[in-house]
């Protein structure tokens, strides 16, 4: 996310805030209001995940600025730290790979989730990264081994997610899922 200076009238100037992010070199726009299940996922998970492993690190959401090199920042869904890791969160940004990344998928954005974002994910070394599908309602868990992404589970809507990594994660995700608002008339 950057600030943009805009001429607003011939003699003053307004900031408006863009949000992007950058793979591979390459610019992509980001949608200004993320769906309402697509917001409920990002809070329940967030939740979940903070009860269980505040302890033991830091989780984050959205929009925060995820700085892997020049080529590469992105604004990931939800983000947890391990303590021991730290010292790449400054005040604006993270600045290196967090442990965990998780993506709750939208029509705009699934393809930069679940292929280029990924690649950027796997590349510079984030040790998990989750695709979730608020549609059908699964989690897909990668696991790197090897500086290559390896799926370690399919989580369904009755599941509860585990990390061999991170002994704090123990998510319940029927709890998740069945509180999201569904929609009939989509306007």
């Amino acid at each position: 996310m950057t600030k943009k200076k805009v001429k607003e009238s011939p003699s003053t100037y307004e900031f408006k805030e863009e949000r992007f992010e950058i793979i591979e070199g390459v610019r992509y726009e980001m949608q200004a209001a993320p769906a309402i299940r697509h917001q409920q996922l990002v809070k329940y998970l967030c939740n979940s995940l903070d009860v269980t492993c505040a302890p033991e690190g830091l989780v984050l959401t959205a929009p925060i600025d995820v700085h892997f090199d020049d080529a590469n920042e992105c604004q990931p869904d939800i983000i947890y730290i391990a303590n021991e890791n730290l010292n790449i969160v400054t005040e604006k940004k993270i600045i290196g790979a967090p442990d965990i990344i998780v993506e709750i998928l939208s029509p705009s954005t699934s393809y930069n989730d679940k292929i280029r974002k990924k690649a950027v994910y796997e590349r510079f070394g984030v040790k998990e990264y989750w695709i979730v599908d608020p549609v059908h309602q699964y989690v897909d868990q990668f696991i790197l081994d090897n500086q290559k992404y390896i799926l370690a589970q399919t989580y369904g809507s009755k599941d509860t997610i585990h990390s061999n990594l991170f002994s704090c994660i123990k998510i319940e995700l029927e709890s998740i899922f069945s509180r999201l608002l569904v929609f009939d008339n989509d306007k």
